[in-house]
């Protein structure tokens, strides 16, 4: 490789390096404050992810896009797995991550299918997930990633549960068929059979308002951001659901009432 290259890496470590090192001191910083109680500790950490991630989102690659959007993936996974703080924070960095990860490398299916279900799911942006699952798909060819078809199935999931969208799904799960059989997957047949079979479903138009409710239910229950708690239940209002607050700070969602 040449000398550029590796000036490059260096340079781009010493920007992730120095980073890291003024969050560890502002880190330690604020272990160090006695006053501050783990919950505000939780959401001022969470603040500096956000600034971070939003960051690496902008900089420069250097010609390494590969190594950043791992590095992403590996972030998001530790942040996932911080459930303590996310109880208290709620999701809202994941779609940083996921939008540096298309934007670096949008060929990291296994990242994109790990990704996409938490980004609507718990950081309760499915709209956000389908954009950044067409951006992926433009960029890759399905006879060069065996497994690329489920991103179309993803995309599809969201499509019914989220969108009520059952147009763009049906196109999706057809795309999605297509693509599996172009795979070396085992079954590939069986699978992409399964896809027609959702679309010849889809077909027969069901109630998509309750689905719907129920994905956003799904949403308001993996979720303490207030914002998004609050969104969802928006949705649910939107699409007919009946909301009753209870007494102890619950609440209640039931399904429209059929006419």
């Amino acid at each position: 490789m040449s000398n550029n290259y590796y000036k490059s890496i260096i340079k781009y470590l010493s920007i992730v390096i120095s980073a890291c090192t003024i969050y560890n001191l502002q880190l330690n910083l604020l272990n160090s404050q006695s006053n501050v109680s783990s919950n505000q500790f939780f959401i001022q950490q969470e603040k500096k992810l956000d600034a971070e991630s939003k960051f690496q989102k902008k900089m420069p690659s250097f010609g390494l896009n590969n190594l950043i959007a791992d590095w992403n993936f590996l972030q998001y996974i530790q942040y996932m797995g911080d459930t303590e703080a996310r109880n208290v924070t709620g999701y809202s960095v994941i779609t940083n991550y996921f939008e540096t990860i298309v934007k670096k490398d949008p060929r990291f299916v296994d990242a994109n299918l790990a990704i996409s279900s938490s980004n609507s799911i718990f950081a309760g942006n499915p709209i956000g997930t389908v954009e950044l699952l067409e951006k992926s798909l433009e960029a890759i060819d399905p006879l060069n990633s065996s497994n690329s078809f489920f991103l179309w199935s993803y995309k599809a999931t969201d499509e019914v549960l989220f969108l009520g969208d059952f147009e763009a799904a049906k196109k999706s799960y057809r795309t999605a068929a297509e693509w599996s059989k172009l795979s070396d997957v085992t079954g590939k047949e069986v699978i992409a059979n399964r896809f027609l079979d959702t679309v010849s479903f889809l077909e027969t138009e069901p109630d998509s308002a309750s689905v719907q409710i129920s994905a956003w239910t799904l949403v308001l229950s993996n979720n303490s951001d207030p914002k998004i708690k609050d969104y969802a239940l928006k949705k649910i209002v939107e699409l007919g659901g009946i909301i009753t607050r209870k007494p102890n700070g619950t609440v209640e969602i039931r399904p429209p009432k059929k006419v």
